[in-house]
């Protein structure tokens, strides 16, 4: 009651010194009274001067508390406006400024709790959410719609969970979402199909309509030793599998993926001492004319001799190559090494080299496919440098003028891999190409689907228009080769015609009469 009166301090400090004022001059003199002992004149007997300065005694204390008091009150003001800056850096650095959302500061605190709590026996989850076209949105309507879209999305996650979740973001366009307790793996997935629902519903952005979907990895935090580092590596690993899924997507981190993880760590580790220990070598599969039969050019396919796991075929470990970066050494060996052992066959029988985008992205990359020839001494026709389309989402304009840099040298360009991914016919008009190679894939359902038998006359007629080579890879039998013999297929490559024979072996391959395909 007493602060509703009089709610500044240097008041209640004034009222306080007048209170003291007043009373102090009487208790002053009832003291000397009492002290006396004999009163000569009454108390209240006081000269002019006296009775002045008893009157004003309450306006001196008063002014004098008051003075004390509002020194007091600013104090406070600086230590309450230094509190409020505290809470306010404290809740920034433990929130994200966009989305008011935890951040990473705050979950990696969090995640210390759940540790502990999972030493007691609770198992919580931990979800790592990726947003699929993220980039897109950026790119396509500008940082401020990104930013709206990383809001909103925000916004639908903490009114949709239930109050136990809790929804951080870690940076970009990742989220994290905690359950804590032990919950079931069903209750986990209901989670995420949760989440995922949240997605497929579109959001205005600017004036547009934007879809944007998802991927989660989820981890469970099942030992007090966990770390907030291994714990998002995990998350992350799963993540990575999720979003090889089409569509809104989730993967646990499992003892299988684990096995997995491990095994391509473990081939990442070998790679570089099996460079420097020229472990890797080459066999070649022969690709002949249909019409003709006879060898046109072989096909280089990287091996690896590991000391302890035996032949690696490339499907394994190039993934990891591209991942570390030694696919530029590891590329530009097999180059050299294709070129010199080309070099001894019989002209003009070429050999086909497989380059990688990461590769073809290198400045020097054409400089080395000179040299190598060079230094080989094998004539430029004969080298076919083969990429498929994931080259042309890099940059354009310089992709084209490599390949015209290399069909200028005399070298020949095949697109290899046409129609299993994203094929455009828009890519056989820009960039100059020499031969289109069909996937494998296609050669054993074009048999068994008319549909599929449907997409390789169309390819085959493709080749044709933009005159072109074609072969068709992964021939097995005389019913594959006369289907695409009528079709009019240029060049086959199969197990029908050979498997793939060691560099050594290729003289004798091509002496033999049997490696001629009868027509």
């Amino acid at each position: 009651m007493f602060k509703t009166l009089l709610p500044g301090i240097e008041r209640r400090y004034a009222l306080a010194g007048s209170i003291f004022g007043a009373f102090l001059p009487t208790i002053c003199l009832v003291a000397d009274h009492v002290t006396q002992t004999e009163i000569h004149e009454s108390i209240f007997d006081f000269s002019v001067p006296t009775a002045t300065a008893l009157a004003l005694m309450p306006v001196f204390f008063g002014v004098g508390f008051y003075q004390i008091g509002r020194s007091k009150a600013q104090l406070m003001r600086e230590l309450n406006q230094r509190r409020q800056t505290e809470r306010l850096l404290a809740h920034e650095a433990h929130h994200d400024r966009l989305t008011g959302l935890s951040n990473r500061c705050c979950l990696e605190r969090d995640i210390q709790t759940l540790v502990e709590a999972s030493g007691k026996g609770a198992h919580s989850a931990l979800l790592l959410l990726d947003l699929d076209r993220f980039k897109f949105v950026n790119d396509s309507l500008g940082h401020d719609a990104g930013d709206l879209l990383l809001a909103t999305i925000a916004c639908r996650l903490k009114h949709t969970l239930s109050p136990a979740a809790q929804v951080y973001r870690l940076g970009g366009d990742e989220f994290v979402v905690t359950i804590p307790g032990s919950p079931s793996q069903g209750k986990v997935e209901d989670v995420c199909r949760t989440i995922c629902r949240l997605f497929e519903v579109p959001m205005d952005l600017k004036g547009n309509r934007v879809t944007s979907g998802c991927s989660i990895g989820i981890a469970l935090i099942a030992d007090a030793d966990c770390k907030t580092r291994e714990l998002l590596k995990r998350a992350d690993a799963a993540l990575y599998e999720a979003k090889a899924i089409p569509g809104n997507s989730y993967r646990f981190f499992d003892a299988v993926l684990a096995a997995d993880i491990e095994a391509r760590a473990s081939i990442e580790r070998d790679l570089t001492r099996a460079i420097d220990a020229q472990e890797f070598f080459l066999e070649y599969q022969p690709i002949v004319g249909v019409e003709s039969g006879s060898v046109r050019a072989f096909e280089a396919l990287l091996r690896w001799r590991h000391p302890d796991k035996g032949i690696i075929l490339p499907d394994v470990f190039i993934p990891a190559a591209e991942k570390t970066g030694l696919i530029l050494p590891l590329g530009s060996w097999v180059v050299r090494e294709a070129c010199r052992q080309a070099s001894g066959w019989p002209a003009p029988t070429g050999v086909v080299v497989n380059v990688a985008s990461a590769q073809f992205r290198d400045r020097g990359f054409v400089d080395h496919v000179k040299h190598c020839l060079d230094e080989a001494g094998l004539a430029p026709g004969r080298l076919t440098v083969e990429v498929t389309e994931a080259v042309f989402s890099s940059d354009d304009a310089a992709v084209c003028e490599g390949l015209r840099a290399l069909r200028a040298h005399g070298i020949r360009v095949a697109l290899d891999d046409f129609g299993i991914g994203f094929s455009s016919i828009n890519n056989l008009r820009t960039f100059p190409i020499d031969q289109l190679t069909v996937d494998r894939s296609f050669a054993r359902a074009m048999m068994e689907s008319k549909r599929e038998a449907d997409l390789v006359d169309i390819i085959l007629k493709l080749g044709q228009t933009f005159q072109v080579t074609t072969t068709v890879k992964g021939i097995e039998s005389e019913e594959q080769l006369d289907f695409i013999r009528q079709r009019g297929a240029c060049e086959a490559q199969g197990y029908l015609i050979s498997a793939p024979v060691p560099a050594a072996d290729v003289p004798t391959f091509l002496a033999r009469p049997e490696s001629r395909l009868s027509a």
